[in-house]
């Protein structure tokens, strides 16, 4: 475990100096909330304060943004060559995948501190519970969506325009055919369908439950869970599998 925490702090150092990237996201996650979220509460009919609907739904797309940074990273380490030394160091390829999660993670938390703080803050009356539990849940979802982007970064070693376009392509159907900015009972049946097969309908619908937004409004929150549980687990669990059988021998360039 130390070694893999040496290794995060190893490829974290460099990004933290300064965290310019981390304090502009912040700094556009406000712009967002406090200018366009408040212009759309007073168009959008239907959701009672949509300004806290759509905070909610900027915090789900900047988890599924640093999710996609993650398989994203390990993809750069192949083609600028660090991967090779990675794979040289006396750690398990177990240990170097638990690295590059928890160094996604790290990344989440940095990025989400003050988004999702003043978050808590425009909903108000939560309890530390539901603060809790709202934190874990993005975690979760975040570590499955990470699985994901980590099991298609294998098909960037052979072919890195493939992988360019299929995750723009995915990223493009996970965000907007989903509740991220819509409650799934106003969608139209053409959007609701691919809906029900986005992540981040559930992630974004449980994490709304945990806050307290009106559950007519919401899915399931039991599936969500089992949804979201089945989703970091075939992820995580295929990222492993592959880590250890298809590195050895990638282009690095």
């Amino acid at each position: 475990m130390r070694n893999a925490l040496r290794l995060v702090w190893f490829d974290l150092k460099p990004e933290l100096k300064p965290p310019v990237w981390i304090i502009m996201e912040w700094v556009v996650f406000l712009v967002q909330v406090g200018v366009y979220g408040a212009m759309l509460s007073q168009l959008v009919t239907g959701v009672e304060n949509y300004n806290r609907f759509f905070a909610v739904g900027l915090i789900i797309m900047i988890t599924f943004d640093m999710a996609s940074h993650t398989g994203r990273h390990f993809v750069e380490h192949a083609h600028e060559g660090r991967l090779p030394y990675l794979l040289s160091l006396p750690i398990s390829r177990a240990k170097l995948f638990m690295a590059i999660c928890l160094q996604g993670g790290t990344e989440l938390a940095l990025m989400l501190a003050v988004p999702l703080s003043v978050t808590f803050l425009i909903i108000g009356n939560l309890t530390w519970m539901s603060i809790i539990a709202c934190v874990l849940v993005l975690f979760w979802l975040g570590f499955g969506v990470a699985g994901l982007m980590l099991g298609l970064s294998f098909i960037a070693f052979k072919s890195s325009d493939l992988y360019t376009a299929i995750v723009t392509g995915l990223s493009t159907v996970i965000i907007r055919f989903s509740t991220v900015l819509y409650p799934f009972m106003f969608l139209p049946a053409q959007y609701a369908i691919p809906a029900a097969f986005s992540p981040l309908t559930y992630g974004s619908d449980l994490v709304r439950f945990i806050l307290g937004f009106d559950p007519t409004l919401l899915l399931n929150p039991y599936y969500a869970i089992s949804i979201l549980t089945a989703l970091s687990v075939s992820t995580l669990g295929l990222g492993v599998i592959l880590i250890q059988r298809l590195v050895e021998g990638v282009k690095s360039a």
